[in-house]
């Protein structure tokens, strides 16, 4: 009996993975049958994904899953037949029913039907005059505050992947018993043999880790195609009608970056419908067709990702930003458009007139500009009033290796991002070693610069040489220049990330840390967060001077 439960439950596994991708499949479906309802293959796909997953669901002993897309069968039959007209409120009941079928598949464990989950059946058997019924004793009064089951998440591998990690492996094992050998032959050491197999090893490795970091890699196809859902809804709720539209399904991103990115992007969909795009007449009136868009695009781009969020609606409104400004307390007079732009990623920045379910606290977009910094990623506005509105998100391709450039200040090591660094520069002997932060002047441009060892408070003895590592950030403040004034300049190289903890949440201007070869801990340096501080000292500056 044991054996058949293990086996039962792992069967489940399985099910459940399928089951997602046939649920997505059918809401994907449902949206696109709504803009071409005269696809007859389309409707029949429809009725097979139903009918696949009401098999599968019945193999493993699913009865409520299995009764209510018995059901949902019924209705997606009448579909293909033709025999009922397909219309915006019945795409909705059948959204309605994906609903159902995904809570379900999400608390498999309990396979019980709510009062909720019922009532939406007897509607969809209503809808196409159907006799067909629920059972009453699969319903659970209480199974709507059940929490979900945890699922273990996992990647899908291809199996020349593994094949060749683990001859990878095979052939390290084989170079390290070489090793091993030697070190224990009581003969003279062949430091030529050592070394010739060491740079194999190391070569070996990084390949290792090249397919281990790529096996880490997901489309974001699935991650863009759920958002349709959500614009037709949302847009639909607040009197407005908008598709999405997505570009780049098949560019690859770190799977901890794509979960990371879920909330980012529904804060600026729901932004976009709330102020950017216009109800129909508007649009019409001013020109434009009656249906808005909202695009989703990912591209590779020097080394990053670069996804881009854009709508076609009306654009961010510099009078508008501007008096919200004003009353905080900034003249938006003595500021560029890029940087009142920046304005509405502040915490409790909003322009909106009431709060509403969408927008009106000023959280949304201080959430997504938080969420990408973490990611170690920057974000950018370009708008044309009356036109449209694109947030550019640059993101590394991984987020568990990056290139560095390691500097030290006095007994302290630093890894700044190599995307980051542009060049390095002795500092000059006329600013004074007690200043943290000052200017430079670099072909004649003005650079500000702040000291790490004032800016981390670091101790112990002055090199008599000071050098600059001159940064700065694609996407950023008007392609701002910052320098960091360190002791010592140690070149590049790769560093593996490692967390701080959450004792260093806190701790402005620090992304990670990385053990370096010597076996001392390096700090990773949010260079972000950093350029952003010495704007807006030098911002500070510029207006008591002024």
């Amino acid at each position: 009996m044991a054996d058949f439960d293990l086996n039962l439950d792992e069967l489940r596994a399985v099910f459940s993975a399928e089951a997602a991708e046939h649920v997505d499949a059918l809401e994907r479906g449902l949206l696109a049958l709504e803009s071409n309802l005269d696809d007859d293959e389309l409707r029949r796909e429809l009725l097979r994904l139903t009918h696949t997953l009401k098999g599968n669901a019945s193999c493993v002993g699913l009865q409520a899953m299995t009764a209510f897309a018995h059901v949902y069968e019924e209705l997606l039959e009448r579909v293909d037949e033709r025999s009922l007209d397909v219309d915006n409120a019945l795409i909705t009941q059948l959204l309605a029913g994906v609903d159902v079928l995904r809570r379900l598949l999400e608390n498999s464990s309990d396979d019980v039907l709510t009062e909720s989950d019922r009532e939406i059946a007897t509607a969809i058997s209503a809808y196409c005059g159907s006799d067909v019924t629920v059972d009453p004793v699969l319903t659970n009064n209480s199974a709507a505050n059940t929490p979900k089951q945890t699922v273990a998440r996992s990647l899908r591998v291809a199996e020349e992947k593994l094949n060749r990690m683990l001859n990878l492996v095979s052939e390290m094992t084989i170079g390290r018993g070489r090793v091993r050998e030697m070190l224990q032959t009581t003969g003279k050491l062949d430091v030529e043999s050592l070394i010739e197999i060491e740079r194999q090893i190391d070569i070996q490795q990084a390949e290792l880790q090249e397919l281990i970091m790529r096996a880490r890699m997901v489309p974001v196809g699935p991650l863009f195609r759920q958002y349709a859902r959500v614009v037709r809804d949302v847009a639909a709720t607040h009197g407005k009608n908008a598709r999405l539209v997505t570009i780049g399904e098949d560019v690859e991103l770190d799977t901890t970056a794509v979960e990371a990115l879920r909330d980012p992007l529904t804060h600026m969909i729901r932004n976009a419908i709330d102020h950017g795009i216009e109800p129909s007449p508007t649009r019409v009136a001013a020109g434009k067709p009656p249906v808005a868009h909202i695009t989703l695009e990912a591209r590779h781009e020097a080394g990053s990702i670069i996804v881009i969020v854009s709508d076609d609606g009306a654009g961010l409104s510099r009078r508008d930003i501007g008096a919200r400004a004003r009353a905080l307390g900034i003249d938006p007079d003595r500021l560029s458009d890029a940087e009142l732009w920046r304005l509405i990623f502040e915490p409790g920045f909003s322009t909106a007139a009431n709060v509403t379910d969408l927008s009106g606290r000023g959280v949304g977009m201080d959430v997504v500009r938080r969420s990408i910094e973490a990611l170690r990623g920057t974000i950018s506005i370009d708008t044309r009033e009356g036109e449209r509105t694109t947030f550019t998100i640059r993101l590394p391709l991984t987020l568990a290796v990056i290139d560095g450039f390691g500097v030290e200040v006095g007994s302290d090591s630093f890894i700044v991002p190599m995307e980051n660094v542009l060049e390095c520069v002795e500092m000059t002997t006329d600013s004074p070693r007690e200043e943290s932060t000052g200017v430079l002047l670099l072909r004649n441009e003005v650079v500000p610069f702040v000291r790490l060892r004032s800016l981390f408070a670091i101790e112990g003895r002055k090199d008599a040489r000071e050098n600059v590592l001159i940064i700065g950030q694609a996407g950023g403040r008007n392609g701002m220049k910052a320098g960091l004034v360190v002791d010592k300049l140690n070149g590049a190289g790769q560093a593996v990330i490692k967390p701080l903890g959450s004792w260093f949440n806190d701790v402005p201007g620090i992304a990670g840390s990385s053990i370096l070869g010597t076996g001392r801990v390096a700090l990773i340096l949010d260079t972000t967060t950093i350029l952003n501080q010495v704007a807006s000292q030098a911002t500070q500056r510029n207006s008591e001077n002024a």
